[in-house]
Formats: C-alpha cells, structure tokens, sequence
C-alpha cells in the first residue's frame, strides 16, 4: 500500500495513542538522473500486533514541501505520517550496520589510545622518581666527623648510585620515545576512524523524525520502505578512448561517476542510471495565434520643435502583436525514451564525495584519415570516422583520449545516437607541417575613368611531409564567396580543389593530396574582387 499526505495535513495530525518503536531507514537503491535521483529507503523492524508509532531520523524533514511515498509489507495499514523532532536516549540504536562497524573501529581506537596513555603516564612516573634519586644522590655531603675511609666509602657510594640512576634514566628516556610516537599514531588512526564515522551521517542525541502509524494484525517483522525524490544527486559518464591505427579501431572505456551531497550516507545501495532529467519541462511550449496584418503608409510626420530649439522626431506607432514564447529545448532524448543502466553491484558513497564506476568497454571499427587547416594551424590533426554500431547511444561526457596508447588531451564529447556517423580528432601529427603566406595585397582604382574598385589576393599554402611514410592528406581551405550582385568575386586555385561547400559551408574546399616521405605540395590561390566606387569592402582573406 502507498500513502501519499500533504504536509499540511501531517502538520495537523496528532499522533495516536500508541507504543513508539525507532527504526533507522537508510538508503537500500536509487534511480540517479543527469541531475536528480529517486532513493528509496527501506525500514526493516519486528512489531507487536496492533496499532503503532514508529519514528525513522529524517534529516532536514521540516524544510521539505511534501511527504514521501510509503510501501509497506502484505496486511499491514499505514495511518497517519508527520514530522517531529524527538530526543533518542541512545542513537546508537538506530544506527546501520556500517555506523555501528564505524562506531566499534572508533571506540577500539579510542581504547588503544587511552591504554598507550597509561604505558606513558608510568613511563614519565618512572623517569620522575630517577630524577627524583638523583637530586637526592646529589644532595648528600659526607660526615663531618668522618674518617677519610668513611669520607671515600660514602663519595664511592654516591658515584655508584648515581652512575647506576643516570643510567637507568637515560633507558627510561629511550623508552619514552617510542611510546610518544606510538601515541602519535594511535591519535591519528582515532581521527581517521572518528572521521569516517562522521562521513556516514550517524544519528545523534536530537534528530527530526519521521512518524509513522502503523497497524500490524500479527506480531512479526515490518518493512516500510520510503520513496523521495532529490536534486542533490546526480551522475555523469567519463570516457578513456584508445584509436589503435594499427588495429582500425577505438576503444571506448566507459565510466560512470556518480554525485551525492544529500543528509544520508549512502551504503550498499543498488544503482540504477536513466538518461531521462525531471528538471527539464513536461509540457510542450504554448501555441500562440501568428495573425498578419497590412497598414496603409503614412505621410512623413513633421518635425515638433523642442523648446530649447530643437528637434525630435515623433516615433510611428506601430499595433502590438503577439510574440511565439521562448521555447527550451530537450536537454537529452534518444528516440523519445530514456535509457537506463543498472549497475550490477551495490555502491557506497557518503554525502559531499563522488565514486568513479567502471562500466564496460565498447569496440568501434574507425577509418583514420589526416586534415589540415593551414589557413590556422600549423599541423595536420588524425581523425577517426566511425558509425555507432552498439545499438545504444554514446552519452555526452568527458573523454580522455589517447592515439596508439599514449596520452593526448582531453574533450568534451557530445551524444552520438545510435546508428549515427561520427568524426572525432585523436591530436596533431607534428610530421606534417602546414604554412600559409599572403604574397600580395594590391587594392586601388583600375583607372580614373573607372568608377569601380578591386582588389587582388595572392594566397598560397604548403603540406610538407616531414615522416618517412607516404601520407594522404586533406587539406581545407575556405575560397572567398559574396551573395551580392555588386561585389563581384573570382577565385581560382592550382591546382584544382577536389571537392567544395563541405557540409553545407559555402566556400569551405578541399585537396586531396598524397605526400612521398620528405614531400612538400603547394596550393595557390588567387582572389579578385570588383566592388562599386564608394562602397567599403568586408572581407578577411
């Protein structure tokens, strides 16, 4: 059975008169989002028949706007919920079994401390009361009326018990040392354990509580398990991406690294990770009506003048219209539906930390291929084109990338649908040099009887081949364009390009060329622009 109460009622609500038992429900599995998840936390206690009050610590209850869902076992009735805080004699009651692992490593530390403390306390007695001896040693004078044999049997005495305290000091002392450094660590490993205690998020003496009537008709074991929703939870995908050139192919080492800063520790939790954000909307854009509409022109208004013998000019006034509303775009679909991976083992992570899960390793066939941009850059780059053949989206992520193995940078890949083509680059190849160089900039009137203007741009770029390999090359390059009749444009290249308006982007060209080892091959390009006397020319060659 499921309840869900509005705070207001449970606010309302009085508890019943019943027996009160505690229970601690720590987080048992949650759904993470990109940025959100779902828990569940699961109660487990044995309850007398009958009507009770069980109570669960539920950090920061009062500052939530509503209730979470409650599932309970078979037969079992669950009345009215509500919040309070509650004073809990001894928390360690409610604590999980990792708290109370936690708690038992804290108090043998704290044990191994106070003991190391006794062996030190009657380490510095027993070096107090040598010191003790020898100041007395030191303060004893012969007899007055002593013979010289009575005078040197006393001086001998003192010298010999003072040899012998001196040197039973200075063994005190060596032991001394290392009982203080032993304390040392001791108080350290009680920090360290003291610390991961405190990690776990254990109950303390005053928690706010979750109250909970339920109704048993037999005496046996209850489960409540509670459902709420966070935002304080979230997970992302890290890549480690290998092309092997020899091989054809990229390996693809997912991981998942997942975030939670909630009030709870999470402890063998069973993880499951949708693509699907609840953050994003739920409900299409409103559909405004587009009405258009024709006005007759105006005459020119005339001009007012101001009082300090000015002008203004009067602004038309034009009907408002109704604008479409911004729209927000999906931040992640596949299809339409979400995906979700179910990590196969129970995961640990405590409030504020992130845990890097390894996830499994896809394999993609890839076409390796070099391109150059000499107009900018200064060597060729490796690309590898691949389809998406896994069947299931590659989700957006961070991608270490490496080329045959060896390190090169990092980015930032985006989602690549199932079955979609793909281009990623795996760094520069610095044996392929590339340079540019504008050998002219002629730009003036071609006459004084011309009322036209021009320019010409010599431009070349060189691919050297600096490997001991024959290499393919791509080279792009964009070739001036003008989508205006006035500003005519003539380009022409040696030799020819290979291919031009690559993807869609006018003027963007390419050659391709093949490189013996030690080659260089040089493109020349020639722009010539005519534009009408008067007019200014844009254009960065």
């Amino acid at each position: 059975m499921r309840v869900t109460v509005s705070l207001l009622a449970l606010l309302a609500a009085s508890p019943a008169l019943a027996d009160t038992f505690y229970a601690q429900a720590p987080v048992a599995a949650a759904v993470l989002y990109p940025d959100g998840a779902t828990l569940t936390l699961r109660a487990e206690i044995d309850l007398p028949a009958g009507t009770h009050d069980v109570l669960i610590p539920y950090p920061a209850a009062a500052a939530m706007g509503t209730l979470p869902r409650v599932a309970t076992s078979e037969g079992v009735v669950i009345g009215a919920l509500g919040f309070r805080e509650d004073r809990v004699a001894d928390p360690t009651a409610l604590y999980t079994p990792a708290q109370a692992e936690a708690l038992a490593a804290v108090e043998a530390a704290e044990t191994a401390v106070e003991d190391k403390k006794d062996e030190l306390a009657l380490a510095q007695t027993e070096i107090a009361a040598l010191k003790a001896r020898l100041d007395y040693l030191t303060a004893i004078k012969p007899p007055e009326a002593g013979t010289a044999d009575e005078i040197l049997a006393v001086a001998d005495l003192v010298s010999d018990q003072t040899l012998t305290t001196q040197a039973a000091l200075e063994d005190a002392r060596k032991r001394l040392r290392p009982l203080s450094e032993a304390l040392d660590d001791l108080t350290a490993a009680l920090e360290a354990a003291q610390a991961d205690l405190d990690r776990l998020a254990p109950p303390g003496e005053v928690n706010e509580m979750l109250t909970v009537e339920v109704t048993a008709p037999e005496a046996g074991p209850v489960v409540l398990e509670l459902t709420e929703q966070t935002w304080d939870a979230g997970w992302r995908v890290d890549y480690d991406m290998n092309l092997d050139r020899a091989a054809g192919d990229i390996a693809l080492d997912r991981k998942i690294v997942v975030m939670q800063n909630t009030d709870r520790a999470w402890s063998d939790v069973a993880m499951t990770f949708s693509t699907a954000r609840p953050s994003d909307r739920i409900a299409p854009s409103e559909v405004y009506p587009d009405m258009a509409d024709v006005y007759e022109e105006r005459p020119p208004m005339p001009l007012a003048r101001s009082e300090a013998d000015g002008f203004a000019m009067e602004e038309p006034m034009v009907e408002a219209v109704a604008a479409p509303a911004d729209m927000k775009t999906a931040g992640l679909v596949v299809d339409g539906l979400a995906v979700s991976y179910v990590y196969p083992d129970p995961v640990s992570i405590v409030p504020g930390e992130a845990a890097e899960l390894a996830l499994d390793t896809l394999t993609l066939d890839a076409d390796v291929s070099l391109e150059a941009a000499p107009r900018w850059d200064e060597t060729a780059f490796l690309m590898a084109d691949f389809i998406n053949t896994t069947g299931e989206p590659i989700l957006p992520g961070t991608a270490s990338v490496s080329r045959d193995g060896y390190f090169v940078g990092q980015v930032d890949l985006a989602m690549i649908p199932a079955g979609a083509d793909e281009r990623l680059a795996f760094g520069p190849v610095e044996s392929i040099r590339l340079d540019t160089v504008f050998k002219r900039n002629a730009e003036g009137d071609r006459g004084i009887i011309s009322r036209s203007s021009n320019r010409r741009q010599e431009i070349t770029f060189t691919v050297e081949n600096l490997s001991n390999e024959t290499q393919e090359v791509r080279a792009l390059y964009p070739l001036t364009f003008s989508e205006k009749e006035e500003l005519e444009v003539t380009v022409t290249a040696t030799p020819a390009l290979d291919e031009t308006d690559i993807e869609d982007r006018r003027g963007v060209s390419a050659w391709d060329l093949t490189l013996a080892p030690g080659e260089t091959r040089t493109v020349e390009i020639v722009v010539d622009l005519d534009w009408p006397e008067g007019k200014v020319l844009g254009w960065n060659p």
